[in-house]
């Protein structure tokens, strides 16, 4: 009967000492926040429970500082409330490393600390126009509303109308009718954001005239060595806009001009195959292709 007594005495004292023994805090998992320049994702720290062990009830003193210049920002600036178990985070900044402390009533102090990363997208409403004939295409290049997020990003062109390339910043667009085409981006943590549409397509029909427009540009000759000219048979014609591409599709030289007849030296070109794009103001005059040896 003694040992038994005895056996239950020392498991009750256990108890008591498992209970109020040192505090354990715990500042919950680190965690990436989405959001973009309009609001983000409500997100609270802390455990379930914040804290254990120790004797409640417990004080919790949340930390942090992040300096930009000459500001020096707190936890009172991210969180709704810092001496809160579960507080949640109201505003965004760099990587920040929240310290929690836990005191419980009998002043024992624990310590844990959280990772909050942010992935904060921007957009804006910039936006592109273009007017083809039907069966043209037109080379969309490095003009993207969607900004931000944690590298690498991801993007994606809708609608997949005659796109060569949906995934990358810049492509060629061939529509069979007119579109809009919009950005979605994705981050390596999993966060997105989609902007407005960008890239304004409109898409002509062709007419006898337009069937006969290729005959209104001669660029010769070709192949071409150290000069090529561009003569447009036809006077009066408005301002016109010449694009010049390497045949993995990237602009290397534009110009301007009202001249009838104009002469370019090839050292501005590459060597190879080279095309090109003329445009009016409101359409396609001519496209077409030409060697530099």
């Amino acid at each position: 009967m003694k040992k038994l007594i005895l056996i239950s005495t020392v498991l009750f004292l256990t108890q008591i000492n498992f209970v109020n023994g040192q505090c354990i805090a715990d500042a919950g998992p680190d965690v990436i926040i989405c959001g973009d320049w309009y609001g983000m994702d409500s997100v609270q720290l802390g455990g379930n429970p914040t804290a254990i062990g120790g004797t409640p009830p417990y004080t919790y003193i949340w930390e942090t500082t992040w300096q930009v210049g000459t500001w020096i920002y707190t936890a009172s600036d991210f969180l709704d409330d810092t001496t809160s178990a579960n507080p949640t985070v109201i505003s965004s900044g760099e990587n920040l490393i929240f310290k929690l402390t836990v005191i419980d009533s009998k002043s024992n102090i624990c310590t844990d600390s959280v990772n909050v990363r942010f992935s904060i997208f921007g957009t804006h409403l910039g936006t592109c126009n273009y007017v083809i004939q039907h069966g043209d295409s037109v080379f969309l290049s490095n003009f993207h509303n969607v900004l931000g997020g944690i590298s690498p990003v991801n993007y994606l062109w809708r609608p997949n109308h005659g796109l060569s390339d949906s995934t990358s910043l810049s492509f060629w667009a061939k529509p069979d009718s007119s579109v809009a085409y919009y950005l979605t981006a994705t981050d390596s943590a999993g966060c997105s954001a989609t902007g407005a549409p960008v890239y304004f397509v409109t898409v002509k029909p062709v007419s006898i005239n337009d069937q006969e427009i290729g005959q209104l540009v001669n660029l010769y000759p070709n192949p071409s060595t150290d000069q090529i000219t561009i003569c447009f048979n036809v006077k009066k014609l408005e301002i016109k806009i010449i694009e010049f591409y390497n045949n993995k599709g990237q602009v290397i030289h534009r110009l301007r001009t009202n001249e009838e007849t104009i002469k370019l030296n090839t050292t501005v070109l590459s060597k190879g195959l080279n095309f090109y794009k003329i445009y009016t103001s409101e359409e396609l005059l001519g496209h077409g292709k030409f060697i530099v040896k």
